[in-house]
């Protein structure tokens, strides 16, 4: 009897899904999953645009957004920010193609930066087990390219 309640509770859990927070005030982010490793899939993939003081998850049983089902599988992101600037975050800072890479159950937030710095925006990401992976100075939100230049 204990071990069937044990496991309803455990089955009662909520799965975590990974988030994208946009905690700028006044500019909507733009998220795009990497092409999906299995092109049936491809359609379905994350691709939102999250308003300011907004968020958008995936859960990580959802294959379609985070194809390795599991909380500490990796999934790659690009993160732009429209308007005028336009801004890219990527990693790494000299990347031809952004792309920033967020764990199945973990969180990726887009924020004003802190420090005295060159570049407004950075993105501070968190594991599915609460590390944090960017560091004090997190990942620069960089001034986007024109298309078409390398």
């Amino acid at each position: 009897m204990r071990l069937l309640l044990a496991l309803a509770a455990l089955a009662a859990l909520p799965a975590h899904p990974y988030c994208i927070v946009n905690e700028l005030p006044v500019r909507a982010i733009v998220v795009e999953q990497d092409e999906h490793p299995d092109s049936l899939r491809n359609e379905r993939r994350f691709r939102h645009t999250v308003a300011p003081g907004k968020r958008q998850c995936c859960d990580f049983h959802n294959l379609d957004c985070n194809p390795g089902g599991r909380e500490n599988a990796v999934v790659a992101l690009s993160i732009a920010i429209p308007g005028e600037p336009a801004y890219e975050c990527r990693v790494p800072e000299n990347a031809r193609e952004p792309s920033i890479k967020v764990t199945g159950a973990g969180t990726l937030r887009v924020t004003p930066n802190s420090r005295v710095s060159a570049y407004p925006y950075v993105v501070r990401i968190r594991t599915h087990d609460r590390k944090d992976l960017t560091g004090p100075r997190g990942v620069a939100c960089l001034p986007a390219k024109p298309k078409g230049k390398p």
